[in-house]
This record gives C-alpha cells, sequence and structure tokens, in this order.
C-alpha cells in the first residue's frame, strides 16, 4: 500500500531547467480519512545524476498494531525527458526485524536482481517473468521518474510505463480526464501483465484517480490529490505546494 506514498510525487520535481537541487519532501497517506503513514523523500539532482531515498512508516494508531518501516533508494542518469536508472534498492521491516529485501542493476536495458528475501526463484506463489517481458522495464520508483519526463515533454499524462518490482510485471497507464487552465485530471489504470500470485490478483487495485495543479510560478504541474480504491476504504495521498519552495 505504502509503495502509492512515493508513486505520486515525482511529477512536479522534473522540468528542464531543475537540475542541480536538493528536495526534502513530506508525503502522508490516508486511509478511509485517517492518516496511516507518511514518506520522507530526499531527492538528489547534480547535473545528469540523480539520487533518492526514501523512509516510509506507519503512523499514529496505524503505528500502534502495524509497526512498519521501508526504505527505498534509487539512482541514475537524466539525459533530456529519458532516464537511465542504474540501481533500485528496497526493504521492508516490522518491529525492527527486516521482512524481506531486493536489489536490482539494470544492465543493457534489463533489470537484473543482484539479491533478494524472500528469493523470487522460490517463489511457488508465481510464475516466473519470462525475460522477453522484462526488456525496458523500469521498478516502481524509477517508473515514476520517467514518467515525470514524459509529462513534461508532452504536457499530457497520455502515457504507458512498463514496470518490474522484482516479482511482478504490470503496466501503469495513464489516461487524461479534464485539463483546464490550472487543473489536470488523470486516470490511473495497472494493467497486470505476469508474476501475480492468487492473492495479488485479488487484493491489488487496479486503477485509481490523480489531480494535479498547475503552479505558475514554475509552470508545471503538481499532484495535489490521489485516490485509489480498496476494498477496505479508500486510499490517498496528499502533497501542499509549499513543499516545492523550501
Amino acid at each position: 500500500m505504502f509503495y502509492k506514498l512515493i508513486l505520486i510525487f515525482f511529477y512536479f520535481l522534473f522540468n528542464n531547467y531543475a537540475f542541480s537541487k536538493t528536495w526534502n519532501i513530506n508525503i502522508e497517506g490516508y486511509l478511509s480519512g485517517f492518516k496511516v503513514g507518511e514518506s520522507k523523500v530526499v531527492l538528489e539532482i547534480n547535473n545528469n545524476e540523480y539520487n533518492l531515498k526514501v523512509l516510509s512508516t506507519t503512523s499514529g494508531i496505524t503505528k500502534l498494531f502495524y509497526p512498519w518501516k521501508q526504505t527505498i533508494i534509487v539512482s541514475g542518469l537524466i539525459n533530456k525527458f529519458n532516464i537511465k536508472p542504474s540501481f533500485y534498492n528496497i526493504q521492508d521491516k516490522r518491529e525492527n526485524k527486516e521482512t524481506g529485501y531486493i536489489n536490482i542493476k539494470y544492465q543493457n536495458n534489463y533489470p537484473k536482481i543482484i539479491d533478494a528475501y524472500p528469493d523470487p526463484n522460490m517463489d511457488t506463489r508465481r510464475k516466473k517473468v519470462s525475460d522477453n517481458l522484462l526488456k525496458e522495464t523500469l521498478d516502481p520508483v524509477n517508473s515514476i521518474i520517467a514518467l515525470g519526463l514524459k509529462i513534461t515533454k508532452d504536457n499530457s499524462c497520455n502515457q504507458i510505463i512498463n514496470v518490474f518490482d522484482g516479482r511482478r510485471r504490470f503496466d501503469l497507464k495513464f489516461i487524461q480526464i479534464e485539463k483546464n487552465k490550472n487543473e489536470l485530471k488523470c486516470k490511473l489504470r495497472i494493467v497486470r501483465i505476469a508474476g501475480y500470485s492468487k492473492k495479488e490478483l485479488k487484493k491489488h487495485p487496479r486503477e485509481g484517480i490523480i489531480i494535479l495543479k498547475k503552479l505558475s510560478k514554475y509552470n508545471l504541474y503538481f499532484p495535489t490529490e490521489v485516490k485509489i480504491p480498496l476494498t477496505i476504504g479508500s486510499f490517498y495521498v496528499t502533497l501542499s505546494d509549499n513543499l516545492l519552495l523550501e
């Protein structure tokens, strides 16, 4: 669920003028109106290189019943409106005990799993994703960085991004619904391709709505609200524009 905390904030970060800076960003996630988690993000861009670290935790009463932490680290190169990721690492902990991790490096437009726990090759719940489906795929975080660049280039959220998270292969399909002078509304469809367990096919969401508003000062859009319908309620993420001014 908390992948969605970092899924949407990258839209506003990438424009052709913003290539030597450090951002410190806070993101909050809510489920049925109650705050359930937050993420602290540090993004550094130096010329063509980018490095990003995300620390996500449960919060409030949710933290009492589910004391969870997640750390994500990515890095790569930006060339105009394209990215070339080099590294993706994600680690999950519950009650300060590591429950899972995965390390991916990118070689010749393919993601290569360096090590992971649990080992995807030993996971009997799912079929391994074939190599022909992995070419030119991105992990969830790098895929959204790429999406931000594509939106900046095309001035539209009609985009498709191919994603592989180390276990599952899916497409993120964004469809523009409305556009006016200061606001952009887009529908997100998660197209499942391969690598899903039966439980995940029943549980994982298929779609959502993203609302972005335009900052005239920067001439770009940033997300103000994301809604993801779940079986136990509606999950949404909020982000304030003052974070851009820090």
